[in-house]
């Protein structure tokens, strides 16, 4: 049975959980609500947060993904998942969700990006990007001597796109003009056999045939751009309708300290009208339904 905890400052989805979140600031006038150990909530709370994150993946990709989740709860998904995040709205309510797994794969530490969405009436503010920030903050500073490859499938070239833009394109695989090094074909590999889906994995391109055949219909309701020609030929050319690609991001702490700096700045523009700051929308002047983050 559930227990009462925090019920003053929860929102109604999140009141009397087994295992209450921790709540902190994300940006101004929006909180994060994190489970470190999801696999604590009882059968009735993980229902629960098994519809919000239904109604939330639906709302936010204009696609019914329900037999996604259905097929993931089933699967084991809250005893899996390291971290799990709801993303809280001015009001309280639920706008996104995203989360993480931490693994070795080939003998290398990585952070498994698990997936993520925001409504899009809030994506304008950068919250899939502070999330993100968020998770790997967590994850990266406390070990500064260790690298960490962090990981994330999806087929939006926007996606990839903001990663290549994030943390500089020669540290992102695949490269659309060089090679897979072994090492990155290792540890896809691994975690491609850990997803269930190494028998599909191409090795060089990275590219997993038909990672999305749980859905019926389409993945994304909205086209999918990054504003970038030769990326989108890149995907166009090489990425499958239910296909995905496994986005493998070399890591350490000064990268990721260089990148939260420049995100950091570009927040402060962003909500400074004097010097120009406004908030936007993707690279490709539309909204593409995930942000940064990767979704599977």
């Amino acid at each position: 049975m559930c227990v009462p905890a925090q019920t003053q400052i929860s929102p109604p989805e999140l009141r009397d959980l087994s295992a209450p979140p921790t709540f902190r600031e994300l940006i101004p006038g929006y909180r994060l609500a994190r489970w470190d150990t999801p696999s604590a909530l009882e059968p009735s709370c993980r229902d629960r947060l098994h519809r919000v994150l239904c109604g939330l993946a639906e709302r936010s990709f204009s696609a019914d993904h329900s037999s996604y989740w259905q097929a993931r709860v089933e699967a084991g998904f809250f005893d899996r998942i390291t971290t799990l995040a709801l993303i809280l709205g001015p009001d309280g309510s639920p706008v996104g969700w995203g989360g993480h797994h931490r693994r070795r794969f080939a003998g290398r530490r990585v952070l498994y990006l698990d997936s993520t969405g925001v409504l899009p009436a809030h994506r304008r503010f950068g919250l899939s990007t502070a999330l993100m920030m968020h998770f790997l903050s967590r994850e990266v500073f406390p070990r500064p001597l260790l690298p960490t490859y962090l990981l994330m499938c999806t087929r939006h070239p926007g996606v990839y796109n903001g990663w290549r833009q994030g943390f500089g394109p020669g540290r992102v695989f695949p490269h659309p003009s060089r090679p897979t090094p072994a090492s990155i074909r290792r540890v896809a590999g691994e975690a491609a056999e850990w997803l269930g889906e190494g028998p599909g994995l191409d090795p060089g391109t990275l590219v997993v045939s038909d990672a999305y055949r749980m859905f019926d219909g389409d993945v994304y309701g909205v086209p999918l751009s990054s504003g970038r020609p030769h990326i989108d030929a890149y995907f166009d050319n090489n990425v499958g309708a239910k296909d995905a690609v496994l986005v493998v991001v070399r890591l350490n702490a000064p990268v990721l300290a260089a990148a939260v700096s420049a995100h950091a700045a570009r927040e402060r523009v962003r909500h400074r009208p004097w010097l120009g700051g406004r908030p936007v929308r993707s690279s490709s002047g539309q909204h593409t339904g995930t942000g940064v983050a990767g979704f599977f």
